[in-house]
């Protein structure tokens, strides 16, 4: 009877032990500063050691260390094929391989298409000679404030800029009927008209560019 108070005895106790992991038995992987990296003499390939200096794993790869991480970067995702996104079948094209030489490449040619704009027509009366001025930026906003028509669901309005958000031109107009053509900075044109269309109608090209 007196032994079978101790075996039960003996097995609470060990119920009662929590478990205790040796920090000597986790298993690691050498660890350098970054002085003590760079000085490995002939390192393998596929090496990997933590440093202590940035706290970082790094592996041995044909180029030397490397930082493994897993940020992905721009200019460390690869495409799956490369593509000549700027070039267009030049003889010797240039193709691009990440996703930063995609960015770079075709930034240009989007951010020039993006930011150059006509804005709205308007008419100009030319019956009568004499100078005159308009102001073309109130003309565009109060268009694109107030459209004739939207496509179902589309907001009330169209979005504009400022009018110091822009640069103004006048790329061409009708020699024959204006002259001493000018814009301010604020997008108000001023002109004369030095004679009538002969058809009764004239051209003038109005483009806006976003600075």
């Amino acid at each position: 009877m007196k032994s079978l108070f101790l075996f039960i005895g003996f097995i609470f106790f060990s119920l009662a032990v929590e478990a205790q992991i040796d920090a000597n038995s986790v298993m690691g992987m050498p660890r350098a500063t970054n002085a003590e990296m760079l000085a490995i003499a002939g390192p393998a390939i596929g090496s990997v050691l933590y440093n202590t200096d940035d706290d970082s794993i790094y592996r041995y790869t044909s180029t030397g260390w490397q930082r493994a991480t897993d940020d992905q970067y721009d200019d460390e995702v690869n495409l799956r094929t490369a593509t000549d996104v700027d070039e267009g079948g030049v003889a010797s094209p240039t193709d691009e391989t990440t996703v930063e030489e995609v960015i770079q490449a075709i930034a240009p040619i989007t951010s020039k298409a993006a930011r150059v704009f006509y804005p709205p027509s308007i008419a100009i009366d030319a019956s009568t000679n004499g100078s005159f001025n308009v102001d073309l930026y109130t003309q565009y906003t109060a268009q694109f404030a107030t459209p004739t028509a939207a496509s179902t669901g589309a907001p009330a309005a169209v979005p504009s800029y400022a009018a110091t958000d822009l640069y103004y031109y006048v790329t061409y107009a009708d020699p024959a009927v204006f002259d001493n053509l000018s814009i301010n900075a604020s997008g108000v044109l001023s002109y004369d008209i030095i004679g009538q269309p002969a058809d009764y109608n004239s051209l003038i090209n109005v483009v806006f560019v976003v600075k």
